[in-house]
């Protein structure tokens, strides 16, 4: 009779300030667009929107690929494993600049101001995981 091993492998879930900072992101970028679309104009909502995309997607790739614990890896495979995300996350980001600024249309003063907006989220981040430990 062959027994049959009941320990839980190791847990792949997303670090909670993870997906904090991921949902931080979309709401802020979502609300900033609402707010520049009802206080400006559509095509200035869309700009900021594309912009908090910009600042959001390579996030959220990054951490869909890295962004579990996994207690098997050295520290020199976690070192490597975040460059690595590193430099996708900056390939990434500079394809979806190139791609939304050869769309008709785009404005650049509301793209770059729904870019630097999603992105304040993540640094304000830190500073609140600090202050709940």
């Amino acid at each position: 009779m062959q027994l049959i091993n009941v320990r839980p492998k190791a847990s792949k879930r997303l670090f909670p300030l993870v997906r904090w900072v991921l949902m931080a992101q979309f709401c802020a970028s979502v609300l900033m667009a609402g707010l520049v679309w009802a206080f400006w104009s559509s095509v200035a909502a869309g700009s900021v929107l594309a912009g908090g995309v910009i600042a959001w997607m390579p996030n959220l790739v990054f951490s869909l690929r890295f962004g579990f614990r996994d207690d098997r890896q050295t520290a020199k495979q976690v070192a490597r494993r975040l460059y690595q995300g590193e430099c996708l996350k900056l390939l990434l980001t500079a394809g979806l600049f190139a791609g939304v600024f050869s769309l008709p249309g785009v404005e650049a003063l509301p793209l770059m101001g729904g870019y630097v907006w999603v992105l304040t989220i993540f640094w304000f981040a830190l500073l609140v995981r600090e202050h709940h430990i």
